[in-house]
């Protein structure tokens, strides 16, 4: 996190910079709203508008029981999907990979995401870039489940973490 720091002693330095606030809040719904319209522009079919009561939420068969998603999106050439995905409390994902670049934006609850042994805790609004081939894990945290964007920029895998190919 930048932080505007001053130079003079007695002057509060904890103020963040207006560029701190704009990663913090604006840029991960950017980050949304590109993405959308990415989609919609790759899309030949009219637009789609769902209020939240409209999200029909679908039991995933690759994840583990308990997960839900909502189809975004499917580039019809490539593959590649946006999903809404919904994790319950205590809810979990051992490591594993995929093989295109993944980006998650989370919307709701606690995210805990750890790479190559360290954890960072996501909340509404934080979001992360994966690079295809990267082993992560992923769990909620806090006292309910998450709500997340999840984006991949080829097909959907999921691939156990013991198969990942060695730097």
């Amino acid at each position: 996190m930048v932080e505007h720091r001053s130079e003079k002693p007695g002057v509060d330095s904890s103020i963040l910079s207006p560029a701190t606030i704009f990663l913090k809040r604006a840029l991960p719904l950017a980050v949304v709203a590109v993405l959308a319209s990415w989609a919609l522009a790759q899309s030949a079919a009219a637009p789609v508008v769902k209020t939240a009561s409209q999200i029909e939420w679908k039991a995933s068969g690759s994840l583990p029981p308990g997960a839900e998603y909502h189809l975004l999106y499917e580039d019809p050439a490539t593959h590649a999907v946006q999903t809404l995905v919904r994790f319950p409390k205590g809810y979990g994902l051992t490591p594993h990979y995929h093989t295109a670049d993944e980006t998650i934006v989370v919307l709701k609850g606690k995210l805990v995401i750890e790479i190559a042994g360290k954890s960072e805790t996501l909340a509404a609004g934080g979001y992360a870039v994966i690079p295809g081939g990267t082993v992560f894990s992923l769990k909620t945290a806090g006292f309910g489940g998450t709500d997340f964007v999840a984006a991949f920029n080829g097909p959907f895998d999921m691939k156990d973490a013991a198969s990942a190919p060695k730097p």
